[in-house]
């Protein structure tokens, strides 16, 4: 039997939900702070890999153990992702013919980025290795996630001890560290999937510690403290970590899980992260974090070419909405309150119905 780790819940909306803070491109405090932040991503990993070991440590022994874990991976992953790319391919189609029979100026070049070769690097859960951002931007992640857990897969029946992980961590610090590009870049072709495998075994090391020490008097007692203490320096770490300095951050994420994955729930700390609207948002933040674009892109255009609200040219060349503080602060809260109704369809007729299988 799973185990469900309410706190964790928690986080995972307030990441999905930072990360939808990047793509809601309004003028408004609600999403230019600094904690909108791509460096959420990696605190999926982190994450990942924490959930993934304690599940799954006993039940993956032998080659029919792995394809029954990865079928259920990829029928947790792929459905909502291929609705969605199905989705932005029809939007690249809307495109073309604005551009060609109604002479509609768009933000990006029609088939280009989101061309044959992206299109089918997505089918095949490939787009990870590519360089440029294709059709629904944030999914490149779901692509390094699947191959991770491949990976993990095949390495948790040769050896599930300590040496192997740190072994994988240091084979990948070694490589990143000498590339020239920081960790964490999601644009940057296979280095992606390096730092999901990264923070994935950052995240296997801190569960294999979480099971040592669930029980310990100390940690029980100290755990609601140093959750509170670890919640604000992640917060500090995201916002003021640079270059290399980076690479600590998927520590950084697996102390604050090892510590707080199970909180006393009756303690203040507890009760507030625990409380069921923020777990809801975290069962459903797969939707939030693969709908939010395609949620964004169609408000956006239909206040713009529908209602035909006023837009200006930015530093970019790209046409925006010309809207005051207040008023894009509303359409922010408006595209949140959308993207979570939107999210809790997709969750109950696409998500749950393959998480059957």
């Amino acid at each position: 039997m799973k185990k469900k780790f309410l706190s964790l819940e928690t986080y995972r909306a307030f990441a999905a939900l930072m990360i939808a803070a990047i793509h809601f491109d309004l003028n408004s405090p609600l999403v230019n702070h600094q904690l909108a932040s791509g460096h959420f991503v990696q605190f999926f990993f982190t994450l990942s890999g924490f959930v993934i070991y304690f599940n799954y440590r006993d039940k993956v022994k032998n080659f029919e153990n792995i394809k029954h874990f990865v079928k259920k991976r990829f029928f947790r992953l792929y459905p909502l992702h291929i609705f969605f790319l199905i989705l932005f391919l029809i939007i690249e189609i809307v495109k073309f013919l604005a551009v060609n029979y109604l002479n509609v100026d768009v933000n990006s070049n029609v088939f280009v980025e989101n061309n044959y070769l992206s299109f089918f690097a997505n089918i095949f859960l490939l787009h990870t290795f590519l360089i440029d951002y294709t059709f629904n931007t944030p999914s490149w992640s779901i692509s390094a996630e699947f191959y991770t857990y491949l990976l993990f897969a095949f390495l948790i029946i040769f050896n599930s001890r300590y040496k192997l992980s740190f072994l994988v961590i240091a084979v990948i610090f070694l490589i990143r560290m000498n590339d020239g590009i920081n960790f964490g870049s999601p644009n940057s072709a296979y280095r992606s999937f390096l730092d999901c495998i990264y923070g994935f075994y950052w995240g296997v090391i801190f569960c294999k510690l979480y099971i040592i020490l669930e029980n310990n008097k100390y940690f029980l007692k100290y755990k609601n403290f140093l959750s509170l203490i670890l919640i604000f320096f992640t917060f500090f770490s995201i916002i003021n970590f640079k270059e290399h300095q980076l690479f600590l951050l998927p520590v950084i994420f697996g102390c604050l899980i090892f510590n707080s994955c199970d909180l006393d729930r009756k303690s203040i700390l507890g009760k507030f992260i625990c409380n069921k609207f923020f777990v809801y948002l975290g069962t459903i933040s797969y939707s939030i974090y693969m709908s939010h674009l395609f949620v964004f892109w169609f408000i956006n255009n239909f206040l713009k070419h529908i209602l035909n609200l006023k837009t200006f040219v930015d530093n970019d060349n790209f046409n925006k909405l010309d809207l005051n503080v207040f008023q894009s602060s509303l359409l922010v809260v408006f595209c949140y309150f959308v993207t979570i109704i939107f999210s809790h369809f997709s969750y109950k007729y696409i998500e749950k119905k393959y998480n059957k299988f």
